[in-house]
Order: C-alpha cells, then sequence, then structure tokens
C-alpha cells in the first residue's frame, strides 16, 4: 500500500491562488490593513479558516518587532496561589490584546536560566516572573535588560533586576500568625522558616521573631529552623520537635505545602490538633479545608499580584516607565480547626 503523501504547510499563495488574488493582498489582509476592504478581509480569512493556515507569529513579528506575547515563568503551576496570580495576569494580559506563554521552573534555578532563553527565543515583549527559592544570580535575566524588553517580578524578586516589583506584606504574614497562636495560648512556637537568603522568608521569620517578643514569649534557639522547604524538611522537622523534652505547642509554617505535609506527621506521630498542638501556615491551598483537621492559614493575595505586575508590565510596554513596587496585603486570617481551641 502506497504511503500517503504528506501535505505540505498551507502558505499564502495558496490562499492568493484560491481566491484569484496576488498574496501581497492576501498578507495584507491577514494583517488588517486598512487600506484593504472589510468584505476582502473577510474573504481571506474565511478561507485561511477552511485551508488550516495558521499566521507565523514569529515571522510576522520580524517586520512589526512586536509580538504581542507575554512570557510568564512560575514555580509551580499547580499551587493555588500561582493558579490565581496567572489567572490574574491572563485576565489583564488578554483585556490589553497580549497572548501569553507560560512556564514552569519546578523550583529548580537551572530551569529558570533555561525558559529565559525559551521566553528569549520566542521574542516575547515583556516577562513576568517569580524567581525560584534557590535563586542568587540574576544575570540570566541581562539579555532582556540589554534589548530593552520589561521585566515584573511579583513575590519573589530580585532588586538586582530593573523593572516594577509587586510583593506581599511577608513580615505582617509571619507576625499576624505567630500572634494569632500567641492569642489561643500557645506559649512555645516554633516556626519552619525557608532560606533565609530570600527576602521573602527572612520577612517572614522577622514577623514571626517579633511577635514572640512583643508578648514576652522566649525564641527558643532549636524552634527556628530554616529550610528548603521540601517535604522531608517538614518531615524531619516535625520528628526532631516533637521528640524533644520541650515540644513546640504551636507551630507557624513558611508554605501551604510545608503546613500540611507537617500536619499529616503529626497526626502519624499520635499528636492531637489542636489540643496538643495548633498550626498554620503562610499561604492556603484548597485542600487545606478539606484535610482533617483544617488548616489554619494566612491567605496570600495571588491574584491580585498577578493582576498588578502584568499591569506594570503592559505600563513599562506603552511607555517608558520609572521602576515601581507594590506591596499589597495578606488578603485575611483564616482560621480553621488546627488552631482553634473553643
Amino acid at each position: 500500500m502506497a504511503s500517503k503523501e504528506k501535505k505540505g504547510e498551507i502558505t499564502i499563495n495558496d490562499i492568493a491562488k484560491e481566491l484569484n488574488i496576488s498574496p501581497s493582498t492576501v498578507s495584507r489582509a491577514l494583517n488588517d490593513n486598512a487600506k484593504i476592504s472589510d468584505a476582502t478581509k473577510a474573504k481571506v480569512r474565511a478561507v485561511a479558516n477552511d485551508l488550516g493556515y495558521e499566521l507565523n507569529l514569529i515571522a510576522s513579528s520580524l517586520s512589526k518587532n512586536k509580538t504581542n506575547v507575554i512570557g510568564v515563568i512560575i514555580p509551580h503551576i499547580g499551587s493555588q496561589f500561582f493558579a490565581r496570580a496567572l489567572s490574574g495576569i491572563q485576565e489583564v494580559a488578554r483585556g490589553n490584546g497580549y497572548n501569553v506563554i507560560i512556564c514552569q521552573t519546578n523550583e529548580s534555578v537551572q530551569q529558570e536560566v533555561e525558559m529565559t532563553r525559551v521566553m528569549n527565543s520566542a521574542r516575547v515583549d515583556g516577562l513576568v516572573c517569580c524567581l525560584t527559592i534557590e535563586t542568587k544570580d540574576v544575570n540570566h535575566f541581562n539579555v532582556f535588560v540589554k534589548k530593552g524588553i520589561p521585566i515584573a517580578m511579583f513575590d519573589r524578586v530580585s532588586y538586582a533586576v530593573p523593572g516594577p516589583k509587586v510583593v506581599v506584606d511577608n513580615y505582617e504574614a509571619g507576625y499576624v500568625a505567630t500572634e494569632h497562636l500567641i492569642n489561643i495560648g500557645c506559649k512555645r512556637i516554633a516556626h519552619l522558616a525557608g532560606a533565609q537568603s530570600s527576602k521573602v522568608f527572612e520577612e517572614r521569620a522577622d514577623g514571626y521573631k517579633d511577635a514572640l517578643k512583643k508578648h514576652n514569649l522566649d525564641l527558643l534557639p532549636q524552634f527556628l529552623l530554616a529550610s528548603d522547604l521540601t517535604e522531608q524538611d517538614a518531615r524531619d522537622a516535625m520528628r526532631l520537635w516533637m521528640n524533644q523534652p520541650e515540644k513546640p505547642d504551636g507551630i507557624l509554617a513558611a508554605s501551604a505545602s510545608t503546613g500540611l505535609i507537617m500536619a499529616t506527621t503529626a497526626k502519624n506521630m499520635g499528636v492531637h490538633l489542636p489540643d496538643e498542638l495548633s498550626i498554620i501556615s503562610l499561604g492556603n491551598e484548597r485542600c487545606n479545608e478539606f484535610v482533617t483537621p483544617s488548616l489554619s492559614a494566612v491567605d496570600m493575595p495571588g491574584y491580585e499580584m498577578g493582576k498588578a505586575a502584568v499591569g506594570q508590565l503592559i505600563d513599562c510596554l506603552k511607555e517608558d516607565k520609572e521602576d515601581n513596587s507594590i506591596t499589597l496585603k495578606p488578603i485575611q486570617l483564616l482560621i480553621r480547626n488546627s488552631s482553634f481551641k473553643h
């Protein structure tokens, strides 16, 4: 049986032949040139649709020096915080006529470097980025800076990279969460923090420490641990603390996923929440509400941060704009069963 001949890619020449007009007229019609009548544009688009023609955005961008595409680089697509941020980014971007390309780094700085190469190759007009927990050197963003392509960063940011920054008040988040534990009677409060080289986690830890100080509670060195917030880190911290003679009666987790792992580990160890131990996380996941016991959290404004970041970026694309930093407040303290005492 003879193999089926593979058809070549549909070009503007095929559309021109079908309509018996010149390729240049087809090109102008597809690019919405004002010199082409609306009737001709409609015919060209209809035939292009029927033939399965796709406009080559990269080729088109070479002549316009603009792709109307914004790149987004984030650590995790699956987390509620980043899902909300993406929702805000896409809403504002599309409302302003931009498409969005999304890349995920999985908290790997090597992948972040690779993703910047991908975005540069895709000729994005601008970039929205949240750095990985590993990122210290930000030289991989220099290619955009040199080309004058604006970069807006949110949540985990670097002030070494020019461009707008949108952050949350992480100090207040740490302070409010710790004070909640104090207000329900916790006296020995432990904190599993993120890497202190990250400003986000440093500020959250500062809020925790200052809340203890204000309420005249001791900060025990063994109760403040910095980590990469992996699943193993959370389990190890819980086992370390709960096997000590002086156990914590409250725990502040620096991330939503860490809080969930610590709560599960505590239950598996036979620790009763919240009677023996209360837990609250900085950041909220949808499943926090449905685990047993439900997990208290400080909800972070992901949707608002995404909207603000891409809004600032689009302002930069429209006109030369000075760097602008926006600090948003955590939305609310969500008190659930893991820290609710009657």
